[in-house]
C-alpha cells in the first residue's frame, strides 16, 4: 500500500472510530501487517484466548472483505464481532484494508456466560455493543469508504477484474499469431501449467494470472472460441488451482465444497469474456483461501452459526438451514461446531431454548406448554426432558423456585 493510500485509509479510520466508539484498524496486504491501529484500542493485543492472534485476526477480515464484495462481517475465537472492508488495487489484488472492532454483539450477558476464559470478562464488558443492523450498516460504510480511499467508482471485485481482460486479449492475439506461424505447436503448453500451479503456491497473483492469460490464449485459439469445447479445458484449470491451493495450505474440505459449486456455475455461461473473468475470481479466491487463517475461520463459522440459532431458536431449525447460512455442507459444518465448541449443534440449539425458555417460565401468567412453543419445542413433554438434563429440574419445578424467591 503506497504512503498517500495509507494516510487516507488511517484518516477514514481514525475518524469512524471516532464516531461509533469502535477501534479501528489499517492493514497492508503486501507487507503482511497492521501498519496502524487505533491508540485507545489495543484490546487485540491483550488477549489471552489461546487460539487468537491480533494480526491474523484483523488480516482474516480483509481477505474475507476482499473476497465477499469487499465488506466483510466476522468473528474472532472469543466470539466478539468485527467489520471488514478491502482496499483493492486495479486486477482485482487486495492492496489493505481497514478493520473495525472488536464489540459485542447482541446481548452482553449472552458474550459473557458464553467466554471460555472468565479472566477477559471484565475487559469485555468495557467493549461497545453493537446489534446485527449496525454492524451490516457498519461494513457498508467502510467499504465505501475503502472505495473512496483506494479512489475506486467500482464495487464488486468482478467488475475490477474486467481490467484483466486487456492483458487477456494480449494473450489471445500473441497465441493465434504464434499457433499460425508455427512458432508455437498446438500441443498444450503443459510447462505453464506446472508453472501456474507453482505461482499460487507461492502466492504471486501477478505471476499466476499472466500464466492464467496464456494458458487461456492457446485454449481458445486452440479451440476455435468454442464453448462446449473450452469448458472442460477451464474445468482441467480449476482442477491445476484447487489442489494447488491445497499444497498451499488451504482447507482441502472447504477447496472440494468451492469446487462442486464452480462445476456447476460453469455451465451458465455463453459469453467467453464473462468466462474469463469468473476463472480469474477463481484463480484469486484459492490464492487468498491458502493463507493461514484456520482458526480464526473456523471460530468464525461457529459462532455465525451460533448467532444464527440465538436469531431463530423460536422457529424450526433444520441442520440444512444452518448449513445453507454460514456457505458449509451439513457434514462439515456438524464435525467443525464439535471440534470448535465441544458440543453438538442440536445441544446448542436445545441450551439455547431452555436459557431463553427460563424467563417465560418467571412469567406466572404464561403456560408451560405456551413456554415450550415461545422457544421452539413443538412438544411440551420433549421441552420436559430436554429441560430437566440441562438444568436437573422440570419446567414447573424451576418455576416454583424462581417465583418462591
Amino acid at each position: 500500500m503506497n504512503e498517500q493510500l495509507l494516510r487516507r485509509c488511517v484518516d477514514f479510520a481514525t475518524h469512524l472510530s471516532a464516531l461509533t466508539g469502535i477501534g479501528g484498524c489499517v492493514v497492508d496486504s503486501a507487507e503482511g501487517k497492521i501498519v496502524w491501529l487505533e491508540e485507545e484500542n489495543r484490546f487485540c493485543s491483550g488477549c489471552t484466548h489461546p487460539r487468537c492472534q491480533a494480526a491474523h485476526t484483523y488480516q482474516y477480515g480483509v481477505s474475507e472483505a476482499g473476497r465477499w464484495d469487499g465488506q466483510y462481517v466476522y468473528y474472532c475465537p472469543l466470539g466478539l464481532v468485527f467489520a471488514a472492508a478491502a482496499v483493492l488495487e486495479e486486477g482485482g489484488a487486495i492492496a489493505g484494508g481497514v478493520t473495525m472492532g472488536p464489540a459485542v454483539i447482541g446481548e452482553m450477558q449472552d458474550t459473557l456466560s458464553e467466554l471460555a476464559d472468565h479472566s477477559m470478562a471484565e475487559r469485555v464488558a468495557s467493549l461497545p455493543e453493537i446489534d446485527p443492523a449496525r454492524v451490516r450498516s457498519l461494513a457498508h460504510v467502510l467499504r465505501s469508504g475503502a472505495e473512496a480511499a483506494a479512489g475506486s467508482v467500482a464495487g464488486h471485485v468482478e467488475g475490477i477484474l474486467r481490467y484483466e481482460q486487456d492483458k487477456l486479449l494480449s494473450a489471445i492475439y500473441s497465441a493465434r499469431d504464434r499457433l499460425t506461424s508455427g512458432r508455437w505447436e498446438n500441443a498444450y503448453p503443459i510447462e505453464y501449467e506446472k508453472q501456474l500451479r507453482q505461482t499460487v503456491i507461492a502466492g504471486d497473483k501477478q505471476g499466476a494470472q499472466r500464466l492464467l492469460n496464456e494458458l487461456l490464449g492457446h485454449i481458445y485459439c486452440s479451440d476455435d472460441f468454442d464453448l462446449v469445447r473450452i469448458r472442460p479445458r477451464v474445468i482441467e484449470l480449476i482442477v491445476v488451482l484447487s489442489r494447488a491451493s491445497i499444497d498451499a495450505g488451504a482447507d482441502s474440505r472447504e477447496v472440494f465444497l468451492y469446487n462442486d459449486a464452480y462445476m456447476q456455475q460453469i455451465n451458465n455461461f455463453t459469453d467467453i469474456e464473462e468466462l474469463s473473468v469468473w476463472i480469474t475470481g477463481v484463480m484469486h479466491r484459492f490464492i487468498q483461501n491458502s493463507f493461514d487463517f484456520a482458526q480464526i475461520k473456523h471460530s468464525d463459522v461457529v459462532f455465525k452459526a451460533m448467532e444464527y440459532i440465538r436469531q431463530n431458536y423460536d422457529h424450526k431449525l433444520s441442520l440444512d438451514d444452518i448449513a445453507q447460512h454460514v456457505y458449509l455442507s451439513r457434514s462439515y459444518l456438524s464435525s467443525l461446531f464439535r471440534e470448535e465448541s465441544g458440543q453438538t449443534l442440536f445441544s446448542y440449539i436445545n441450551q439455547v431454548r431452555v436459557e431463553k425458555s427460563k424467563l417465560f417460565l418467571m412469567d406466572p401468567s404464561v403456560s408451560l406448554a405456551e413456554a415450550a412453543a415461545l422457544c421452539g419445542f413443538e412438544d411440551q413433554s420433549y421441552f420436559t426432558k430436554v429441560f430437566r438434563k440441562i438444568t436437573g429440574l422440570s419446567p414447573k419445578q424451576y418455576r416454583d423456585r424462581s417465583t418462591a424467591k
